[in-house]
């Protein structure tokens, strides 16, 4: 049974509630936001009410929709998450991590990681993705590289890695399982971006069916679904109880879970293992392939397609740079981009792209590609690339809540960063609190701040 069809038959008892959420299951809403959500939106808000389940021990029906999913994804088990992938993270982090624990972590992961850290105490160790200066953006690690790493440090207990990357490139995750087996290191994937690879493999192979311990994706971010519907998957393999996982999630999320927000997450799964999910699926991939054949044969036009997840279209026009475009689309096309650097610019595409979307995104970038002569090389000057080896002098838990003072940026060189500082979206880190503040650093902020905050 769906949790839809649970709510459906509950509201034939007609109880009477005395009890949260106060608008009663609709027989209030405030006006604003009945004329926006309706107020069929509420009739589908409760509490853990009798007969009801409880998310943080759940013994009914979100016990048995997320058994259902733990089933269809091929897990041991299945974690509905209604505050996103950044508290599938932590969780994960929580669950394998304890103070002073080693913990490999790609740098190009999201800012999640951080707050993960923060919290368990553990002490990060990083590797450095491959970057691509041509593009502006991560790729995958250097497998040989991540080995070599293990090898020589036998007490890191887990890494944590991004597949596919913001850009939707992807690591060939098989082969890193087998190396964090190799040395007993639990493998932890953010998969936000991948949440249609279980639907569709020609768009990618899950991380989880690659061997990865536990994997986290995001359903909101290219499978339709509300902001921030997730899922946390833990593999068959993997020794982590899921009791574990759940006492980890605990922690840190809320004890009043939204219930329209669960419907949501568990009628997404549902229908994207549905014949119309799938018929969904193969319009959108016949669509962004046919968009991509053809903004390939207009002029001055690239588009990355290095072991890339089709749905993430990343293009740059010759002589223009990122945000150039990015800043033509929205002016003059009204066309807003997901992000946008010095060389490129990344669209997103999911079940809400159709080929009516794709087709003005044609039109105006081959309009753009014929003006694109009048661009001069003054207008692209470059700024600082941002890829800057961390050098770790205490762990983010350490300097937590310790005194700092502001300094001019000029003047903050070989000082202890108290300020986690990245470019949202991707929220990738440049720096983060512990960390020493070097060249690279201050001439990247230089002209985007004036202060920042150094441990005293």
């Amino acid at each position: 049974m769906s949790l839809t069809d649970f709510i459906q038959n509950y509201r034939k008892n007609k109880r009477i509630l005395f009890t949260t959420p106060s608008h009663g299951q609709g027989n209030f809403v405030v006006p604003e936001c009945r004329k926006m959500l309706g107020k069929k939106f509420y009739t589908c808000d409760f509490s853990e009410i009798e007969g009801f389940d409880n998310l943080s021990n759940p013994t009914g029906i979100l016990d048995a929709i997320q058994n259902g999913s733990a089933y269809l994804y091929g897990a041991k088990a299945a974690f509905y998450l209604t505050n996103g992938s950044t508290s599938g993270i932590i969780a994960a982090m929580y669950s394998v991590l304890c103070r002073n624990d080693k913990v490999l972590i790609a740098r190009n992961c999201h800012k999640s990681v951080y707050n993960g850290l923060v919290l368990t105490g553990a002490v990060p160790v990083w590797i450095m993705p491959k970057y691509n200066h041509e593009w502006g953006i991560y790729e995958t690690i250097d497998l040989d590289y991540l080995e070599e790493i293990l090898s020589r440090n036998s007490d890191i207990k887990a890494f944590i890695m991004t597949n596919p990357t913001y850009e939707g490139v992807m690591t060939d995750i098989y082969r890193v399982s087998a190396i964090c087996k190799k040395y007993n290191v639990f493998l932890i994937v953010d998969e936000a971006h991948g949440a249609l690879w279980n639907f569709h493999k020609s768009l990618g192979t899950p991380s989880l069916v690659q061997g990865a311990d536990i994997v986290v994706q995001s359903l909101h971010k290219t499978a339709g679904a509300l902001n921030p519907s997730s899922i946390l998957l833990l593999n068959k393999d993997c020794v982590i109880p899921k009791e574990r996982i759940q006492e980890a999630l605990n922690l840190i999320t809320t004890t009043s879970p939204s219930y329209p927000m669960l419907l949501n997450i568990d009628s997404t799964i549902n229908y994207l293992d549905s014949d119309e999910g799938w018929q969904k699926l193969v319009d959108l991939t016949k669509n962004v392939n046919r968009f991509i054949r053809a903004i390939k044969s207009i002029p001055n036009i690239q588009v990355y397609q290095y072991n890339n997840d089709i749905t993430k279209i990343l293009i740059k026009i010759t002589n223009m740079s990122g945000f150039e475009l990015s800043d033509i689309l929205f002016s003059k096309f009204g066309i807003e981009d997901e992000c946008a650097n010095e060389k490129s610019v990344l669209f997103i595409t999911g079940l809400g792209t159709d080929k009516f979307k794709l087709k003005k995104l044609e039109k105006a970038l081959d309009k753009i590609s014929l003006s694109n002569i009048m661009i001069t090389e003054e207008k692209t000057k470059e700024s600082p690339i941002v890829n800057i080896e961390p050098r770790v002098r205490y762990t983010p838990n350490a300097v937590w809540g310790r005194a700092f003072r502001e300094v001019e940026v000029k003047f903050a060189m070989s000082r202890v960063s108290m300020e986690l500082i990245c470019d949202y979206p991707p929220g990738i880190p440049v720096l983060i609190p512990g960390e020493v503040i070097k060249k690279e650093h201050i001439e990247y902020l230089i002209n985007k701040k004036q202060t920042i905050k150094v441990l005293l």
